[in-house]
């Protein structure tokens, strides 16, 4: 969640008086809510695919430098290594705080969209090259399908991220409503 949310949150909290094992039992369903602990099985999938991440950066750069990559290739292998490489970090952080974030799904798809949109323009500025020839184009729709896959990707986590929002403020009145029946029955 952005940090003015977050800011935004304790302080509607801070409003209204509630028991602090009320209070208590809130963040702890809320922190449970926003960064649920990483499974077992869910580390080893991230773990897998951050290293798989690092080593085709690793193969990129290799087939750079060694097929001497120039030009809008270049653009494009460079793209698509900065954006595998934030993509990784993301996943090493949250690897590293044992919690899953809502927030870096949703950061790795839109850092891939943006590259996956980077890698279009590319291939079809390189099909542009050769436009009689009908094949030229054929990587540019390659990539368009990535690009397509990302930007789904993309809204299907900012989808899963009001939901969140909403099962969040859902949590909050019933915590509110909590504490009221708990005043009135004193």
């Amino acid at each position: 969640m952005p940090q003015p949310i977050t800011q935004f949150r304790q302080q509607l909290l801070n409003v209204q008086e509630m028991s602090p094992s009320l209070r208590e039992s809130y963040q702890k369903e809320l922190e449970a809510l926003l960064q649920p602990p990483l499974t077992k099985r869910s580390g080893v999938i991230g773990g897998v695919l951050a290293v798989g991440l690092v080593v085709t950066v690793g193969l990129i750069i290799r087939a750079d430098v060694f097929h001497h990559v120039r030009g809008l290739m270049l653009v494009g292998h460079l793209t698509l290594a900065v954006a595998f490489l934030g993509a990784a970090g993301l996943i090493f952080r949250d690897l590293r705080k044992r919690k899953h974030s809502k927030q870096s799904v949703y950061s790795i798809a839109m850092i891939l969209t943006n590259a996956a949109g980077v890698l279009t323009v590319v291939a079809l500025l390189m099909g542009l090259r050769a436009p009689s020839d009908p094949k030229s184009l054929f990587s540019a729709f390659y990539v368009f399908v990535f690009y397509f896959a990302c930007a789904m990707w993309g809204l299907e986590s900012r989808i899963a991220t009001a939901e969140l929002s909403a099962r969040e403020q859902s949590l909050r009145v019933e915590c509110r409503l909590a504490d009221i029946a708990e005043r009135m029955q004193k």
